[in-house]
């Protein structure tokens, strides 16, 4: 194994502190483009990114959490545990991805509601799902990718962790709340969507 993938290996699967390493410097990029780029733009920039960076962020969560994972899991020339591994890999990435995106974009909203009355219901479908890529981030994956972590170094099986209720269970909470995030994105899609075709 080098030394590069095993450092990726590190920071996707075994550091708790990810997400933080991840937010912390995307924020700071966030604030400059705050200050330099967006706000210069029109309202109407402003809503054209708010409606293409929520449909890219729907894209990618149905695209590798919804259609790519049930592929992945039928894939023949895998092992049980090796795809235990390869989704705790890809749901660690998909929520860093998600979170670097749901910072810009809840900025760019921020200065779109300085311009422009949003009711509350939106405000609600756009704060959401960046707070659920938040909470997946801090409380659902450190515990998931300690048990995954430990079929990876072979002390245990997938089909003994399938077995552990709390395992289960954390899975399934995981599994809708990704639901729920989905269903923001596409109800944000369409009301930017409906707006800018006025």
């Amino acid at each position: 194994m080098s030394c590069c993938s095993f450092q990726l290996d590190r920071f996707l699967l075994r550091d708790p502190y990810a997400t933080l390493k991840v937010l912390a410097p995307g924020a700071a990029i966030q604030s400059i483009f705050h200050c330099k780029f967006w706000s210069n733009q029109s309202t109407r920039t402003l809503a054209v990114f708010l409606l293409a960076g929520t449909v890219g962020r729907l894209a990618l969560n149905v695209h590798l959490s919804w259609i790519e994972t049930p592929i992945i899991d039928r894939l023949p020339c895998l092992t049980e545990d090796q795809k235990l591994v390869l989704n705790g890999y890809r749901r660690s990435l998909v929520n860093k991805m998600d979170l670097m995106s749901g910072l810009a974009i809840l900025d760019v909203f921020y200065m779109y509601t300085q311009r422009v009355q949003v009711p509350p219901c939106v405000t609600t479908v756009m704060v959401a799902p960046i707070a659920i890529s938040v909470l997946q981030g801090m409380c659902f994956l450190p515990p998931y990718h300690r048990q995954v972590t430990r079929v990876h170094e072979g002390k245990i099986s997938s089909a003994d962790l399938w077995l552990d209720g709390s395992f289960v269970k954390r899975h399934q909470l995981f599994v809708g709340l990704d639901l729920v995030k989905v269903s923001c994105l596409a109800v944000a899609g369409l009301r930017f969507g409906c707006q800018l075709s006025k």
